[in-house]
């Protein structure tokens, strides 16, 4: 009796996986034929529309979609108030070609972005290699933050747990010496992802300096941030702002161009931090650079600011993404993405 019940619950269990098996072969041909015998599209998404990659006319609806899609490049100007340079923004067409190769390529499903070539303006911004600049191009809704730091450690920490807290870049422009006596700081301001400039070695009043001397400045400042950091620093701000040919022509010789800013927080004068944040949001423009320093009253004003800028829906950068003249693909690529 009892091996008669034990030949029996096998025997179940070899029907139930039997017709388990057999459901599995019926779903996989049904499915195979749906595949094979469909007649239903395979769609891809494209700039919101849903495309057909097999279609004969798909070059033409790629082509009709794209049309608009263009922007001219702006070059690089002389700003006779500053005496500067205000920078270029590249322009972009679309690759149709490129663009219909994507859509054949891709998924049934997959969301397509166009392909685009940037377009060079003719003057850029090393062809004013001895003009400093003040900002960014104003086509860009972008503002900068450039943090001079030679001193001003305990506030220096605390700024930094601001701006990763509120998930900003800024840009630190570092005196020489400075770095080379706070290595771990510099290494986790470079841990944030915070750009670096050079703010010359030894603080000085660079007027009064032979080139030479300047160039010195500059090169000991350079070594010591790329010692410790491995980037090539690309930026100099002169200690003081102060501003003289023969300074931008010695960082120039050097391969770096003068950043210096359109909106100063003065910060060092410990004003208050209702003056430091009027000083900024009251007169925010796109293309800002921002000057500011670790003081005691700076760290409650940034909170402040950070608040007004992205009020006045601006987006923080770091210098060089503000003058990085690639800008307009990066700026719709979410937007073609259907985000």
């Amino acid at each position: 009796m009892r091996i008669f019940w034990v030949v029996k619950a096998k025997t179940v269990v070899f029907c139930l996986v039997a017709c388990f098996a057999l459901l599995l072969v019926v779903y996989s041909l049904n499915y195979a034929a749906g595949e094979v015998f469909s007649r239903k599209p395979k769609y891809v998404v494209f700039l919101g529309h849903e495309l057909d990659p097999r279609a004969a006319d798909v070059h033409q609806q790629v082509a009709r979609l794209t049309q608009s899609l263009s922007q001219q490049p702006v070059a690089a100007q002389y700003d006779n108030v500053n005496k500067a340079v205000i920078p270029e923004v590249n322009g972009f067409e679309i690759d149709v070609e490129g663009s219909v190769a994507a859509v054949k390529g891709a998924k049934k499903g997959a969301v397509v972005q166009p392909v685009w070539q940037e377009i060079e303006p003719d003057m850029k911004l090393r062809d004013f290699a001895l003009f400093p600049v003040y900002q960014g191009n104003p086509l860009k809704n972008q503002v900068a933050l450039v943090i001079n730091v030679s001193w001003g450690n305990e506030y220096l920490e605390e700024m930094l747990t601001i701006l990763e807290t509120n998930a900003v870049p800024a840009s630190f422009f570092l005196v020489g010496r400075w770095a080379k006596e706070n290595p771990e700081l510099v290494k986790k301001i470079q841990e944030l992802g915070m750009d670096f400039g050079n703010h010359g070695y030894s603080d000085p009043h660079m007027q009064e300096m032979s080139p030479e001397a300047i160039k010195e400045e500059i090169i000991k400042t350079s070594q010591a941030v790329e010692e410790l950091t491995g980037i090539k620093v690309q930026w100099f701000s002169p200690p003081y702002g102060e501003k003289a040919e023969k300074i931008y022509a010695a960082a120039a010789d050097l391969g770096l161009h003068t950043v210096l800013w359109s909106l100063d927080t003065i910060d060092w004068t410990l004003p208050g931090e209702e003056v430091i944040v009027g000083r900024i949001v009251e007169h925010l423009h796109n293309g800002a650079i921002i000057l500011m320093h670790p003081t005691e009253q700076t760290p409650g004003a940034l909170e402040a600011i950070i608040a007004g800028v992205r009020q006045k829906n601006l987006e923080f950068v770091t210098v060089s993404q503000l003058l990085n003249p690639s800008y307009w693909p990066q700026k719709y690529s979410a937007l073609w993405a259907g985000n």
